[in-house]
């Protein structure tokens, strides 16, 4: 027999004593009988999760966490790490889920090691002491089959006090010990409080618990079991001593189904417009259903309406008009008319409005509001069609020619008279300046040019360098004559 290399450093650490033999293999685990602290247990391998075939785990895993944020970013992240805390979480649930339940008076393994993503724990044996065999894989008479049944339907309403669903529960995870049954096999179990998918999954796993039953006592009902737990949950009014009777009553309650159609029409008309805007394409999002298939019945029937005037064929019953309602155009609701108080007559198809007040208006041309006149003080008479503008003051102000506006004189220190319409301009002080002739500027002196050497010079003299002498070598012997 070959030993998993995970089981053969367990026992050379001497958690296990020895290998006996495989017990079994399931979609997710494989378990193996061996012996630790001298008696006989069971070791359960988990598969990696490329090798599982477990279907749809995302809806078992919804709202499960980890105490460490960073490894809860990886996670969610599916990072290569995430990946690998993600698949820890997956087997480390089981023995957190043994824990609870064994607390909560539910009949589980009892679990001795978890090291290394290998779970040690009890050995279930019948009364023979041999492995117990999988429920089934058993044949009972219709009272054992009853009894059963009861029990586990009492062991499930255990499990939902304690925040337990099982999620895969049937006829073959469940153990037939000596002291009765034994539910087993829980990484994939859930708590309702935190996962949407509870109801479902507590629904399947009542469902697959009466279809043992059912084998056995063909001519037996389904109660509605499940349906009664979640209400009793739900209503926090079911404790672990809840006896079900089978008596449960669904709600009434019509659901509004053309109200939720024109929202999804609006949600998608708001996608439409939204794509558009983007310059891409919006023929993907699908159009809302006719109205009137929105508000049929189950049957595609179209509901009558109180107080409805027949239609014509095909088309839908519309509701009476109302009182005092002026006929719309063709294909337009009708809209009681609004009361305006003095209110002018209005032409076909435009709704009326009240004169606004106006304080010593004039009277406005046919179409036209009225504006009233604004007060200018001192103005002149404007002319036909132009706005009064009153005079702007303008203080020692010549008077402007006709159509112009007033300028005053910009004050000029030191002006020379300047001649008509010019303007004036202060002379501009130029130190050695020459007198100008009349009317023009005056310019300075141009600049003289450098002086030229007379004939027969040497031009300026220059400076002479003074050469230094090296100095004498001090010590030298005296030039012999």
């Amino acid at each position: 027999m070959r030993i998993p290399s995970v089981l053969s450093s367990l026992v050379d650490e001497g958690v296990i004593e020895r290998v006996v033999r495989p017990l079994m293999s399931g979609k997710e685990a494989q378990v193996y009988l061996v012996v630790a602290g001298g008696i006989d247990c069971v070791a359960k391998i988990y598969k990696e999760a490329e090798n599982r075939t477990f279907k749809h785990r995302a809806d078992y895993t919804e709202g499960r966490k980890v105490r460490n944020s960073r490894d809860q970013r990886a996670i969610n992240k599916r990072s290569q790490h995430g990946r690998s805390q993600d698949e820890a979480a997956w087997r480390s649930t089981e023995v957190d889920m043994i824990y609870r339940l064994r607390a909560a008076g539910v009949r589980v393994p009892e679990p001795y090691h978890f090291i290394d993503g290998v779970l040690v724990m009890e050995l279930v044996s019948d009364a023979n002491g041999d492995p117990a065999a999988r429920l089934g894989e058993v044949d009972f008479a219709p009272d054992e089959a009853k009894a059963i049944y009861d029990r586990l339907i009492q062991d499930v309403v255990r499990m939902l006090c304690a925040g337990v669903v099982h999620g895969d529960l049937s006829d073959f995870n469940v153990l037939l010990g000596a002291d009765g049954p034994v539910i087993i096999d829980f990484p994939q179990a859930v708590d309702p409080s935190k996962n949407q998918n509870a109801r479902k999954l507590l629904l399947r796993d009542v469902d697959n618990l009466h279809r043992f039953y059912a084998k056995f006592v063909p001519e037996g009902s389904r109660p509605p079991y499940a349906e009664e737990m979640w209400a009793l949950y739900e209503s926090n009014r079911l404790t672990p001593e809840t006896r079900l009777r089978g008596q449960y009553r669904g709600s009434q309650k019509k659901a509004n189904v053309s109200e939720l159609m024109d929202f999804i029409g609006e949600v998608n008309e708001d996608e439409r417009r939204r794509r558009r805007a983007q310059g891409r394409d919006a023929s993907a999002i699908p159009a809302p259903p006719p109205r009137g298939d929105a508000r049929g019945d189950s049957t595609g029937q179209q509901r009558p309406t109180r107080g409805a005037q027949p239609a014509a064929g095909g088309a839908r019953q519309r509701p009476p008009p109302a009182s005092n309602v002026q006929p719309g155009p063709a294909g337009a609701r009708q809209r009681p008319p609004r009361p305006v108080a003095s209110a002018q007559p209005a032409a076909d198809g435009t709704r009326q409005r009240p004169p606004r007040p106006v304080p010593n208006a004039q009277p406005a041309a046919d179409g036209m509001r009225q504006r009233p006149p604004r007060p200018v003080p001192n103005a002149q008479p404007p002319a036909d069609g132009m706005r009064q503008r009153p005079p702007r003051p303008v203080p020692n102000a010549q008077p402007a020619a006709d159509g112009m506006r007033q300028r005053p004189p910009r004050p000029v220190p030191n002006a020379q008279p300047a001649a008509a319409e010019t303007r004036q301009r202060p002379p501009r002080p130029m130190p050695n300046a020459q007198p100008a002739a009349d009317g023009m500027r005056q310019r300075p002196p141009p600049p003289a040019p450098p002086a030229q050497p007379a004939p027969g010079s040497q031009g300026p003299a220059r400076r002479r360098r003074r050469r230094r002498r090296p100095p004498a070598n001090r010590g030298a012997a005296p030039p012999v004559d």
